[in-house]
């Protein structure tokens, strides 16, 4: 192998025989030395011939000139990757060709001038700067298997093309790893049908893409009822990788592009308020631009978003020109791939073209109220909402929300008179549908009154409940009808309730207690004279019978009308003294008054006396 830098010119010599001498040269260099480095590579009208199996090193550039022949069916490497690099291209030139079945590892820029055939060949642009591929006359590269490979990143992870459109051919394949393909304004173009003729790494934060911008855009042939990837995404301000995958529906030859728009649709007069009015929102972020430039066949499109960063959409709308507004697509379907969410329109047939197509969150559907009859001065007022899953409701103001505010029902108190009650669904997306509304029919809640014949009676005794003021009667603890007979069995406070219910079906309820004590009382004894003198014998004054007492109010005054002691609970009994001191011997004057537990009113005064 020759290691020291070579400058290689091949000139044009006038004479057949020396062309046939030059190739045959070329032929034989390449031969004995199969690893030639070299600074530059021009071609001066020569025919040059690199055989299966050699190795072709160039540090600098390669210019195929003058209608000169490049066969190579080994392998050609263009690198500026050496200690002392050189600024070149790869360029083919005035009427030259290249052809053969070999590999082409290009590290500088590609300039396809004249004629590049790519037969079975493999081109890998491996550059880690930006590389473009280009052509000053407007010649257009067609490709067989195209590898894009760097290690540079930002702009310099780019392969550009530069004012002209670049193919892979009928059978060839695209590899873009996880490099990004700029197509500028222009096309790049697969017109291999094979849905596996485009590859690139799908690892998130390192995906290989296709960007463009207008009216740029990345083109495939297809064939079959198969999904076929568009790889698009942008490095546009900020990073994103968004494919769209496209099922024909028929495997027909159809032709299909798809450029991603990495701003909001407003910037490019899609204004996302100006829509069919089904739509609510529309993703401010970016769009896709598709079209089906050839074929006739539908096809399902399914676009991938990410919801953390893109938001959450439960649809996907398109631009109509015919009516130069956003139309809902209608009829997708949501699922999931890796870290995307998808959306997916079946079977879209590319009527009323026109190349935009966003992610959007239509108007949810109308609900439906069910409205039930209202009582006055009620809480039992339910109004249940159909349709949606997520609901707003308003009530007027003789109405009060008790709960169930944003479900499908809603329990309200209300007051008197009427008011209309409506109700909207919302989306996830706070998107509002059409209101439904009702007005209830607004009737009296009824005046329910318990009473019973006696709220205190002894064990054994009978007591009748009442009710009035409604239509029906519901008894709690037991018994339905207007009255209800009750002969306890145990002593104690008995609670019952009545709910009257009228003939709208509005009601009240009513409450009483009963008491029932387990005694026959007797006579209301209060002694006449007592001694508080500590001698443990008659040293209080207190009410005999007392068990009997329901409510009472006991007074004693002296003998200038002054009160010295009060009661009203007959467990209570008189010490003698007044504010804490004893008082002195005398007569005293007493009033009481009590009700019994069987209902006995008693009322007694009299006189006594302390006694030391």
């Amino acid at each position: 192998m020759v290691k020291s830098q070579v400058f290689v010119i091949i000139s044009l010599f006038r004479l057949a025989v020396m062309r046939s001498f030059i190739s045959i040269f070329l032929m034989f260099l390449v031969f004995v030395f199969s690893h030639l480095n070299a600074q530059v590579f021009f071609s001066n009208g020569a025919d040059i011939f690199i055989a299966n199996g050699a190795v072709v090193h160039v540090n600098g550039g390669c210019t195929i000139d003058q209608s000169s022949g490049l066969t190579n069916d080994g392998s050609l490497t263009i690198t500026k990757n050496a200690t002392t690099a050189l600024a070149g291209t790869f360029t083919i030139d005035n009427a030259s060709t290249a052809q053969g079945n070999g590999s082409y590892r290009v590290e500088q820029d590609w300039i396809n001038n004249a004629s590049f055939s790519g037969g079975n060949s493999s081109v890998e642009l491996f550059g880690n700067s930006q590389q473009f591929i280009t052509s000053t006359n407007g010649t257009i590269t067609t490709f067989h298997n195209l590898n894009l490979t760097g290690t540079g990143t930002a702009n310099n992870r780019k392969k550009t093309l530069q004012s002209v459109n670049a193919n892979v051919d009928s059978t060839g394949l695209l590899n873009i790893n996880d490099r990004e393909l700029e197509t500028q304004t222009q096309t790049f173009y697969i017109l291999n049908p094979s849905v596996n003729a485009v590859s690139n790494n799908q690892t998130p934060g390192s995906e290989g893409f296709v960007s463009s911008i207008a009216p740029g855009t990345f083109a495939r042939n297809t064939n079959s009822i198969s999904s076929y990837l568009f790889p698009t995404g942008s490095s546009l301000l900020i990073t994103r990788y968004r494919p769209i995958d496209i099922v024909p529906t028929a495997a027909g030859a159809d032709l299909f592009t798809v450029r991603f728009v990495n701003n909001d649709a407003n910037n490019d007069g899609y204004l996302r308020t100006q829509n069919d009015g089904i739509l609510c929102l529309a993703n401010d972020k970016y769009y896709h631009a598709i079209l089906r430039p050839a074929g006739v066949d539908p096809a399902d499109i399914r676009m991938y978003y990410i919801p953390s960063s893109d938001g959450s959409w439960a649809g996907m709308s398109h631009w109509r020109l015919t009516n130069t507004q956003w139309n809902d697509m209608a009829a997708v379907t949501p699922g999931a791939s890796g870290v995307f969410t998808t959306m997916t329109r079946a079977g879209w047939l590319f009527a009323n073209p026109g190349e935009p197509y966003i992610l959007t969150d239509k108007r949810p559907d109308q609900p439906s109220i069910i409205c039930p009859t209202v009582c006055e001065n009620s809480t039992s007022n339910l109004f249940i909402a159909t349709g949606g899953t997520a609901y707003q409701w308003s009530v007027p103001g003789n109405g009060t929300i008790l709960s169930g505010q944003g479900t499908d029902s809603l329990l309200v108190d209300w007051s008197s008179g009427s008011g209309v009650v409506s109700v909207v669904s919302l989306s996830a997306n706070g998107c509002v549908s059409l209101p439904d509304s009702c007005t209830p029919q607004v009737f009296p809640a009824p005046n329910v009154i318990a009473s019973a014949s006696a709220d205190t009676i002894s064990m054994g005794g009978t007591v009748t409940l009442s009710a009035g003021g409604a239509d029906s009667y519901v008894w709690n603890p037991s018994g339905n009808g207007p009255s209800l007979d009750f002969t306890p069995t145990n002593s104690g406070v008995f609670n019952f309730c009545v709910i009257g219910t009228n003939m709208q079906g509005c009601s009240d309820t009513s409450c009483i207690d009963i008491f029932v004590n387990d005694r026959d009382c007797g006579n209301i004894f209060i002694p006449k004279a007592f001694s508080p003198n500590d001698d443990n014998a008659n040293d209080k004054l207190c009410i005999y019978g007392n068990e009997c007492i329901k409510v009472m109010s006991f007074a004693i005054y002296d003998r200038w009308g002054e009160v010295v002691f009060t009661s009203t609970s007959p467990e209570r009994c008189w010490d003698g003294t007044l504010n804490g001191n004893r008082l002195n011997s005398g007569v005293f004057a007493y009033y009481f008054n009590a009700t019994l537990f069987d209902g006995t009113e008693v009322k007694l005064k009299g006189n006594i006396s302390l006694v030391k």
